[in-house]
């Protein structure tokens, strides 16, 4: 799939990320990630033959989506001029999600540890390092409850922010740290709970 041709949609589809990323508009970032939805997982399938990739290519785009979300603040984007160079940006994300995905491939650990031992390591850490990365973001997309708990798993999970630049980047959804830390720690009890998680456990 090719970027739109048509100039009037290049600017509007432009100015949707620009609000999205200049202004913070979460609203305009769903309407640009699900306009260019379809292109991102076409990408994916021309990135790898893999199956499981294939298989779960609505799954890469939208890590590739949460990786530029993360990634790109006010300043960088002043640096991207044009749809195109930011569908470029895009592109290399989601060759990282391939990649991502083709890494957790690979490992074939069980998960016992991270539900069952979390004294050593902390929970998330052990839980994102040793399930599959696929699954583990469908598992931890539904047990989202609010706006705090979806920046937790982008920003803090995902991408390994510390609470105080969380805290600095979203100042209306959190007014401390130890706010950042009490939504983190509320998401994290509930995910180990979760039954599909668990029945991932039994079944590795």
């Amino acid at each position: 799939m090719q970027p739109h041709n048509n100039s009037h949609e290049q600017t509007d589809g432009y100015e949707l990320f620009r609000r999205a990323i200049v202004e913070r508009d979460e609203q305009a970032w769903a309407e640009g990630a699900a306009r260019y939805r379809a292109m991102l997982i076409a990408w994916a399938g021309r990135c790898s033959a893999s199956a499981t990739i294939l298989d779960h290519g609505g799954d890469i785009a939208d890590l590739a989506f949460a990786r530029a979300w993360s990634a790109l603040t006010p300043e960088r984007f002043a640096s991207i001029p044009t749809l195109a160079a930011l569908l470029a940006y895009l592109r290399t994300c989601v060759t990282s999600a391939v990649i991502d995905c083709a890494r957790s491939e690979m490992q074939h650990e069980r998960i016992a540890q991270a539900l069952d031992s979390a004294e050593a390591v902390p929970l998330e850490d052990q839980v994102i390092g040793k399930i599959n990365r696929l699954e583990f973001w469908r598992i931890a997309r539904a047990e989202v409850q609010t706006e705090q708990e979806q920046v937790i798993l982008v920003e803090n999970l995902m991408y390994s922010l510390r609470p105080a630049a969380i805290m600095a980047r979203h100042p209306k959804l959190f007014a401390s740290a130890s706010q950042v830390y009490a939504a983190k720690r509320n998401y994290l009890d509930r995910l180990k709970r979760n039954p599909t998680l668990r029945r991932l456990y039994e079944e590795w």
